[in-house]
């Protein structure tokens, strides 16, 4: 499953509780696209944003939207040999009930009708931007290197003995007390 790929569509659904003018604007941003191009987006058809697509990609590119106010699906591909197989196979129960020839699903990519819309830089492998990623192992760190500083001297220190009390030990005194001969009571 780590090899999936999927087909990133767009139906025009919106995220709960967004502003339909504030997604197309967003939209708009992440693809670079002008907003004649956008309104294409919520034509009421699925369009499909990205083509066979790896897992991680199509995560990236579901947060994004999300975040931008819109929902996407990911659709799996389906690879040739199961496709073959599942042509000869029965069709499930959810897909029997579902009305299969008003459908406004989008073809398979062999059939060439699939519309690709923009791209988002994800970051994967075609990366090209500012920013590099380092060797694993590489040092990232481009600081210069300081000499840590000499330790202490710490010779002349020694180690109390386990239960001694620590401190030095106040010579006691006794109270004095204090010369009150000077002083009277007087009866009222």
């Amino acid at each position: 499953m780590a090899d999936a790929r999927f087909h990133i569509v767009f139906t025009g659904q919106l995220v709960k509780g967004s502003d339909l003018a504030t997604v197309k604007s967003n939209l708009g941003k992440i693809f670079k696209m002008d907003a004649a191009r956008v309104e294409k987006l919520f034509s009421g058809q699925p369009v499909v944003l990205k083509k066979d697509a790896d897992q991680a990609t199509a995560m990236k590119f579901r947060a994004v939207l999300k975040q931008a106010g819109a929902e996407c699906e990911l659709r799996p591909v389906a690879d040739p040999v199961q496709a073959s197989a599942g042509a000869s196979a029965p069709a499930p129960e959810s897909r029997a009930a579902s009305p299969a020839p008003d459908s406004r699903e989008p073809t398979e990519p062999s059939s060439g009708e699939l519309e690709t819309v923009g791209t988002i830089r994800t970051g994967g492998t075609g990366f090209s931007g500012a920013f590099s990623v380092a060797e694993v192992g590489a040092e990232i760190d481009n600081r210069e290197k300081v000499a840590p500083p000499p330790a202490p001297d710490v010779d002349h220190l020694t180690m109390a003995q386990p239960g001694e009390v620590l401190g030095q030990k106040k010579a006691e005194e006794m109270p004095v007390a204090p010369d009150i001969s000077h002083l009277s009571l007087k009866d009222d």
